[in-house]
């Protein structure tokens, strides 16, 4: 078994929550980055007994079309995964079942989904919560 990470994250923001969710195995950690458009994702090819971490940004409630695209050309081959998208100004809308369906078409078996709040987003909230009082605002 290994751990994989597959991951869309042109500004890092997604790469670090998927680094954090990883990290929680102790393993050695195989990353397949999907924002590299050079990488030949059809080459790409994983057992049953791997785990994936599969990680993209919510760009307007969707999942980025060259993430997805890049996404279907891995092979799967049954391997379990993790759908995780991170989001920030706004709600993640379709992005976790647009992720889940485009791992499922490309062989993974999803068996959970993570929608993570961006670093930049989870400041801005704690900074809002903490310059209100708390009968003002449910923080």
């Amino acid at each position: 078994m290994s751990i994989i990470q597959i991951v869309f994250s042109p500004t890092g923001g997604t790469q670090k929550v998927a680094d954090i969710i990883t990290s929680e195995w102790n393993e050695p950690v195989r990353k397949i980055d999907l924002s590299d458009p050079d990488t030949d994702f059809s080459s790409i090819c994983l057992d049953k007994e791997d785990v994936a971490v599969i990680a993209v940004p919510s760009f307007g409630g969707r999942v980025p079309e060259p993430a997805v695209k890049r996404l279907e050309e891995i092979r799967g081959n049954e391997a379990l995964c993790t759908a995780v998208c991170v989001y920030g100004n706004r709600a993640y809308e379709d992005t976790l079942i647009e992720l889940s369906d485009a791992a499922r078409k490309s062989g993974f078996r999803v068996i959970a989904g993570i929608a993570a709040v961006a670093a930049v987003a989870a400041q801005a909230i704690k900074k809002a919560c903490s310059q209100r009082k708390e009968d003002e605002l449910f923080c």
